[in-house]
């Protein structure tokens, strides 16, 4: 006799379940629970509802998901370099097609159980849902400007500014409208707004930039707007927050100035100074000639080349990065950073300021020379190190703008890197000149 309706369907919803368990072990790619669910948070990342996902919208949803991850899964999941790697076309969006997939690679590799990570989507769901539900914040659209020149020059602040508009209602052809975006008002830090930036304007994730915005005028409705670096590495530090709710208001000048590209790197580390005792013992290994690099060669304007790859030095020998202090008799600071590895092979740097004597030609009473700051690294063993050292005022530009009545960023760059140059320490073939010291001037 065959089974009754009830028992025909009681039947179904078993081998259905069944399924499910079976899906279920096979991972998160066949998990029917998981699935469905991340379309559900598709859907509420779309905030447009046009049924992709622009950077605006992913940068947002990424906050949200960064305070409910916590350890439960990669944070990586939703972050600036996944956007660019689920974008398999291109075309600087992701459908849902695009994002299932990038989202199933990332749980393959997560050593979680397929519930831990159900129940870990279902409570990012939720919030999103009430984020939704109180309604999404965020600024007008903003203009992001670029720079024009495909290798925007270095110059000090002294000779930056002197063919820059004075007036803002002057044509700045230095600067190409590169479209809008509507910033969240839940980004926390500079590198929240950035990471923004970089996908608007189809940057590499692991690329560094500067970021400037007009703020309003130091002297209340006249004068130009004060041209302000973002900052701010850590939430509640910077101004990230300010500048959000500034832009937020009826007479916030709308554009934001992405200037200063340069890779960020992936193995070298920012090192610091030797000091004291560190100092005194690096010094006292010192047993062989000086080879230097000045920052005018290698920087301003054009720049020169490098030295050839590798650089060889001997054990003993020290190789110098001689850069900036300030300029302008003092007006200005510089910023000076070295990143390398391998500091058993090449020491980490040691400061030696350097005065600058007066040429014949300069009068007598006239301003002093800005002084100069040696970078020493003194070549411990044999072996190969890589290093750099960027070079940057960038954080003087609202004091240049505001002393010159700039409307906008100098067009300019203002961080600048020397190098990356390779070095390779060979054990010492015989007696060399200690001290003598050889420029690298092409």
């Amino acid at each position: 006799m065959g089974m009754s309706r009830a028992e025909v369907l009681e039947h179904m919803a078993e081998q259905t379940q069944k399924a499910l368990l079976e899906r279920a072990k096979m991972g998160p790619r066949y998990h029917a629970g998981i699935r469905q669910v991340l379309r559900s948070i598709f859907a509420l990342f779309d905030v447009s509802g046009d049924g992709y996902l622009s950077p605006e919208e992913w940068i947002s949803a990424q906050k949200t998901v960064a305070s409910e991850v916590s350890d439960d899964l990669d944070e990586g999941w939703i972050d600036e370099a996944a956007f660019s790697a689920a974008d398999t076309n291109g075309d600087g969006v992701l459908d849902i097609n695009e994002f299932l997939e990038a989202s199933f690679a990332m749980f393959e590799g997560v050593k979680k159980r397929t519930d831990t990570i159900l129940q870990t989507l279902q409570r990012i769901e939720k919030v999103l849902h009430q984020q939704r539900m109180a309604g999404r914040k965020e600024t007008a659209p903003v203009t992001i400007y670029v720079q024009t020149a495909e290798r925007p020059p270095f110059q000090p602040p002294s000779l930056s500014w002197q063919d820059e508009p004075e007036e803002p209602e002057e044509p700045n052809e230095a600067w190409k409208d590169c479209g809008e975006v509507a910033l969240p008002l839940n980004l926390a830090t500079a590198e929240d707004v950035m990471a923004l930036l970089r996908l608007h304007l189809r940057l590499s994730f692991d690329t560094w930039i500067s970021v400037y915005f007009l703020g309003p005028p130091r002297e209340q409705g006249s004068g130009p707007r004060t041209v302000t670096l973002l900052r701010g590495e850590r939430p509640g530090e910077g101004n990230t927050t300010a500048m959000l709710s500034y832009l937020s208001k009826p007479n916030a000048e709308l554009k934001l100035y992405v200037k200063n590209l340069r890779k960020r790197p992936s193995k070298l580390v920012r090192q610091p100074r030797a000091f004291l005792e560190e100092r005194d013992g690096l010094f006292a290994q010192r047993t062989g000639p000086c080879w230097g690099l000045d920052w005018e060669t290698q920087l301003v304007g054009e720049g020169e080349k490098l030295p050839p790859r590798p650089m060889v030095m001997q054990v003993g020998e020290t190789l110098i990065v001689e850069v900036p202090q300030t300029d302008e008799n003092g007006e200005y600071r510089y910023m000076a950073n070295a990143y390398m590895d391998k500091t058993d092979v090449l020491s980490k740097p040691v400061n030696e300021i350097i005065e600058v004597k007066k040429g014949k030609s300069k009068k007598k009473g006239g301003p002093e020379p800005d002084p100069l700051l040696q970078l020493t690294f003194v070549a411990l063993r044999e072996g190969k190190c890589v290093l750099f050292v960027d070079v940057s005022w960038e954080d003087q530009e609202e004091k240049l703008c505001l002393s010159h009545s700039l409307p906008a960023p100098v067009a300019k760059n203002t961080v600048a890197r020397i190098g990356p140059v390779e070095v390779e320490v060979q054990k010492p073939s015989g007696k060399s000149e200690k001290g003598a010291l050889q420029w690298h001037r092409p």
